[in-house]
């Protein structure tokens, strides 16, 4: 069975072996089956937008604000609805967060919050997180018991089954257009077509790639989506922090022998905010995206780091909100917190929210 790691070496040509010259010409002859089924699924929304069909897309009753992607992992998605929350709670919105749930884990016969609403739960505790693959239900919920008076959408690009008002499209730098393959043979969840729905396209981790790849990359999205406005963001680290809620400076990580893990869709990401900060990664280990970790992967990662010479152990928030310990071992484990900062576009953005939410005398 391949990890994420490996299925990624090979839907993109970086293993050459035969094995992967074989799954690559499989995953090659399942595409056009994908491709129908999306070209199919896209008209009948598009032709229900054109009617108005209410039946089809159905409407909150209050304003709702998608943010998604075009690709299969991790986008930055979660930093940017944090921010997006603020910003209309600092209007005086009382706003709440929709999602799917994807990775939630079931005890005793009830699902419980995925990672993702955990780690919001710490940085929004004033914003309720609904999760349900029903999320027409949920919003009705936020509007109706909760007198929530904005939705954001976590990840709805192609869940066009509710109405929005703002369409926000994602899309990674470091990895932008998914080895512009769709699934299952690439990444692209749907063709880039798709990116002329959007009203907002904002680049994420901008400051990891170079000038020339930035302008390409700007140029292919205004081929598929003219006249569309673009922002650009990087992640700043914010600070350390510990399941307990205790804080540290970044700075601490600066010199230090540090051991990583993480659980996330993209955590090449993650290693390379590590680096820039100037620590001297001494090991890690990677999980799947949405990891529910077990005592013994606990276990590991403590022996590892301890095998490594670790003095610190470092994860993302996403992951620290399922350990509920300070410590694995003699070694702390912090998350590194990271937010939003905008290069580019941010006045847009705000622009585009204030038509939504009108500031409250």
């Amino acid at each position: 069975m391949f990890d994420r790691t490996q299925l990624l070496e090979t839907i993109s040509g970086q293993r050459k072996d035969i094995v992967a010259a074989l799954l690559r010409v499989a995953l090659g002859c399942i595409t056009p089956v994908y491709r129908a089924v999306i070209f199919l699924r896209n008209r009948k929304f598009d032709f229900a937008t054109k009617q108005n069909n209410e039946k089809i897309i159905r409407n909150a009753g209050i304003p709702v604000i998608s943010v998604g992607n075009l690709t299969t992992g991790g986008t930055g998605k979660t930093p940017m609805v944090i921010w997006i929350a603020k910003q209309l709670r600092s209007c005086g919105w009382r706003v709440a967060l929709v999602s799917r749930g994807y990775g939630s884990e079931t005890r005793n016969g009830v699902d419980g919050p995925n990672d993702e609403a955990l780690e919001m739960e710490h940085r929004l505790p004033d914003v309720p997180h609904l999760q349900d693959p029903d999320r027409y239900r949920m919003t009705q919920i936020a509007y109706q018991e909760l007198d929530s008076e904005i939705i954001v959408l976590d990840d709805a690009f192609q869940h066009r089954q509710l109405a929005r008002d703002l369409d926000i499209v994602l899309i990674d730098a470091t990895a932008p257009f998914g080895f512009n393959r769709l699934l299952p043979r690439g990444l692209l969840r749907e063709p880039l077509s798709g990116l002329s729905r959007a009203d907002l396209i904002i680049l994420t981790r901008i400051h990891l790639i170079s000038i020339p790849d930035r302008n390409a990359i700007v140029q292919k999205i205004k081929r598929y989506a003219p006249g569309i406005a673009i922002a650009e963001t990087q992640t700043r680290a914010s600070h350390l922090l510990q399941f307990d809620g205790q804080k540290e400076q970044v700075s601490r990580l600066e010199g230090q022998p540090v051991f990583f893990f993480c659980g996330i869709g993209n955590p090449e990401n993650f290693k390379l905010s590590l680096e820039r900060l100037n620590c001297n990664i001494v090991g890690s280990v990677r999980f799947a995206d949405h990891y529910h970790y077990q005592r013994s992967d606990l276990d590991q990662i403590r022996d590892s780091a301890q095998t490594k010479g670790a003095s610190m152990i470092v994860c993302t928030h996403k992951d620290l909100v399922k350990l509920g310990t300070n410590r694995l071992g003699r070694i702390p484990v912090y998350a590194l917190v990271v937010d939003v900062e905008f290069l580019s576009g941010e006045q847009q953005v705000k622009e585009h929210l204030k038509k939504l939410a009108k500031p409250k005398d």
